[in-house]
């Protein structure tokens, strides 16, 4: 009993805001105070490569860029295939460029940039990355759907970007919404414009991008020469 007093007595004579500090929130399992560290932890380049992948989907090209480049900034001379995560930024960063007609790329991103590229060879090279990608994947309407919608931003491709989305199209194997709006400007082109509309349709049920399926204008005629 005497023991029992003196335990009392002890506890009783302990300051209260000594006591407290086994009952505040940052106390740790010890019943120790410890102090939370307010810097935030750096994303992994998993997560820097989704969200390149999240801003792409959303048109924020340049966005998408600049988050690539922050983990591989030699993407350019990256092999597609040999590692998954290299091979799904250099996909993102193909893509961005065709989405931008060739207007982003490591200067416009604020790195250096081993050469100067223009928006033409900004496109050559973009097509060139993902044909790489669609050889390491074969069959894959993902990947086609990205080909064919680069293809068509070249002249000399829209020939094969046209059989390669008609062919996605006539299955339903569209990879994205882009890729039907490339269909529909192809279309257009071509003058038939039911089939531009009835791309474009497919394109708005795709899409959450406000923009993306804009109908596009058909290239101006050519005068007959006399």
């Amino acid at each position: 009993m005497k023991t029992a007093k003196l335990v009392a007595v002890a506890l009783a004579m302990i300051p209260a805001a000594a006591l407290a500090v086994t009952y505040s929130p940052d106390a740790n399992a010890c019943g120790m105070s410890i102090r939370m560290d307010p810097t935030p932890q750096k994303p992994t380049p998993v997560q820097e490569i989704a969200r390149a992948e999240k801003a792409l989907e959303n048109g924020q090209n340049l966005v998408a860029v600049k988050a690539v480049l922050g983990n591989f900034p030699k993407v350019r001379v990256a092999t597609a295939g040999t590692n998954p995560l290299e091979t799904r930024a250099l996909r993102v960063f193909a893509l961005a460029v065709v989405r931008s007609n060739g207007a982003v790329n490591e200067k416009t991103a604020g790195f250096s940039s081993q050469g100067d590229w223009t928006p033409t060879a900004n496109l050559e090279w973009a097509v060139q990355a993902i044909r790489e990608i669609d050889a390491k994947r074969p069959n894959d309407p993902t990947v086609q759907a990205d080909l064919g919608e680069a293809l068509s931003k070249l002249p000399h491709g829209q020939g094969e970007a046209m059989k390669i989305l008609q062919g996605l199209a006539q299955k339903d194997l569209m990879g994205s919404p882009q890729a039907y709006a490339a269909l529909a400007k192809l279309r257009t082109d071509q003058g038939d414009s039911a089939g531009a509309q009835a791309a474009i349709k497919r394109c708005e049920e795709m899409s959450k991008s406000p923009g993306v399926c804009k109908p596009a204008a058909a290239k101006p005629a050519v005068a007959a020469k006399a």
